[in-house]
C-alpha cells in the first residue's frame, strides 16, 4: 500500500509540473498529447467527442464558459431553434459561445470554388442584408425586402432580364438608359401574349401612361374579360367603345381598285389588289353607337330624296341659271326652280333650303319650314365671296 501511494503521489505532482497530459507518450508536446498506433491494424486511432441527437442538443443550454465545446451530431435536430438553429445536418458542432456551428471542411468546398447539389431544402435569409450578383455591366441584387433589381453598371446600353425557352426562342425585358422600357418576343418566338387566365372573377387587361412632369400613369385604354375594347372608358358596352374623338387616316375612295386587301368574300389577299366598292352607308345612334344602312348617299343630281335621310342630314342639288336672270335682287330661287319645272329644292324633314338674291352679287340662304309645326334650325353656309360664310345656330323657325 505504501508503494502504490508513493506512484500515484509521484504522478500527481508530475501532473502539476508539466500541465501536460499524454497518452501513449511519455513526453506529451501539448496539453493533451495523444499517439495513436497506425502500425496496429487491430488498433482502431481517434478521438471520439461525445455523441448527441439534435433534439437532446437543443434541450440543454450552454453558457460562455462552454465556448469551444465540441459534440457529434447523429441526428439532425428536427426542429432546430435557438442555440440548436444551425444543427440541420449529421456531423462535428462546436459552440461559439452562442450558438452550436458546425465544423466546416478544411477544403473550404463552397459555391465560390465548387459546384454541387442540394441535399434538401434550404432557406437563405437576408436578415436586413443585400444579396448582390454583380457583373461587368449588370447587378442583380435581392433587396432586404425580397424585390429583385436588375441595374444597369454602364452610362449607356440597358439593364435586362432573358428568359431563354430554348431553340433560339427568347423573351427579353429591358429598361435602357434613360430611355424606353421594352418587353420583346425574339428569335424563333412564335408571338407575344398578354392575358389574363383562370380567374375567379372578369379580369381585364389595362393599359395606363403618363403625360410625363412626375404625373402618375392612369388607365387609357382596357380590354375587358369579355373582349370588348374601351378607348378613355372603364365599362365599354360594344367591342370597341372610344369615348372621344375618332380619327381614320388614308381611307380608300370608292372604286379604287389596288386599295384593300379584304377581298368579296371576306378573306384576305395575300397582296393589296383588291377594288374598294362602297354597298353601306354608315350610320350612328343617339348613344354614338355605330351602324349600317343598305345603299350610298344620294349626292346630288336627279330628283332629290323626300323625307329625312340618316347621313349627317346631308342633301345637294344642283341648278344651271343664266347670270341674267340670277344679278338680281329679287331672284329667288325656289320661284325659278318652280317656274321652269327644275327639279324640287332639296328638302330635309319638312325643311325646305334656297337663295334669295341680297343684292346683284350676293345671295342669302334661306329656309323654309313647309311642316305643320315649329321646328329648331342651325346652318351654316360657305360663300365664293370673302367674309360672306355664315353660321346661325339654334333658330325657332314657324311653320
Amino acid at each position: 500500500m505504501k508503494k502504490n501511494f508513493i506512484f500515484l503521489g509521484t504522478l500527481f505532482f508530475s501532473g502539476l509540473s508539466f500541465a501536460q497530459v499524454g497518452v501513449n507518450t511519455d513526453s506529451p508536446q501539448a496539453t493533451l498529447d495523444i499517439v495513436g498506433k497506425p502500425t496496429d491494424a487491430s488498433s482502431l486511432d481517434g478521438v471520439i467527442a461525445p455523441r448527441i441527437v439534435g433534439a437532446q442538443l437543443r434541450a440543454k443550454t450552454y453558457t460562455s464558459s462552454q465556448e469551444g465545446a465540441l459534440v457529434y451530431v447523429t441526428t439532425a435536430d428536427p426542429t432546430p431553434a435557438g442555440q440548436t438553429v444551425n444543427v440541420t445536418n449529421i456531423g462535428y458542432y462546436y459552440f461559439d459561445g452562442t450558438l452550436w456551428q458546425t465544423v466546416k471542411s478544411s477544403a473550404s468546398t463552397n459555391i465560390y470554388n465548387a459546384n454541387g447539389s442540394l441535399t434538401s431544402n434550404r432557406t437563405l435569409m437576408l436578415n436586413g442584408r443585400v444579396l448582390n450578383f454583380t457583373g461587368t455591366q449588370q447587378r442583380s441584387s435581392w433587396g432586404t425586402n425580397g424585390v429583385l433589381y436588375q441595374e444597369n453598371l454602364l452610362s449607356s446600353g440597358s439593364s435586362a432580364i432573358s428568359l431563354d425557352g430554348g431553340s433560339n426562342s427568347n423573351l427579353w425585358i429591358q429598361q435602357f438608359y434613360n430611355a424606353e422600357g421594352r418587353v420583346q418576343a425574339q428569335g424563333d418566338a412564335t408571338s407575344l401574349t398578354l392575358s389574363t387566365s383562370g380567374n375567379t372573377v372578369s379580369a381585364p387587361v389595362i393599359i395606363s401612361t403618363s403625360a410625363g412632369g412626375g404625373d402618375l400613369g392612369s388607365e387609357k385604354m382596357r380590354v375587358t374579360g369579355e373582349g370588348n375594347v374601351g378607348i378613355d372608358i372603364i365599362n365599354p358596352t360594344e367591342k370597341l367603345d372610344n369615348n372621344g374623338i375618332t380619327r381614320l387616316r388614308n381611307l380608300p375612295l370608292n372604286g379604287t381598285t389596288n386599295a384593300i386587301n379584304t377581298t368579296s368574300t371576306g378573306e384576305m389577299s395575300s397582296a393589296q389588289d383588291q377594288t374598294f366598292t362602297a354597298t353601306r352607308t354608315i350610320v350612328a345612334d343617339a348613344n354614338g353607337v355605330l351602324g349600317y344602312v343598305a345603299g350610298l348617299p344620294t349626292t346630288g343630281g336627279g330628283t332629290p330624296p323626300s323625307g329625312s335621310i340618316n347621313v349627317g342630314e346631308t342633301i345637294s342639288q344642283v341648278y344651271s341659271i343664266p347670270a341674267v336672270t340670277t344679278n338680281t335682287s329679287s331672284f329667288n330661287l325656289g320661284i325659278y326652280v318652280t317656274a321652269n319645272s327644275l327639279p324640287a329644292l332639296p328638302m330635309i324633314d319638312g325643311l325646305q333650303i334656297s337663295l334669295q338674291g341680297d343684292s346683284s352679287n350676293y345671295y342669302d340662304p334661306r329656309i323654309y319650314n313647309l311642316s305643320s309645326a315649329s321646328q329648331l334650325v342651325s346652318y351654316q353656309s360657305f360663300a365664293t365671296q370673302v367674309n360672306e360664310n355664315k353660321t346661325s345656330l339654334n333658330n325657332t323657325v314657324a311653320p
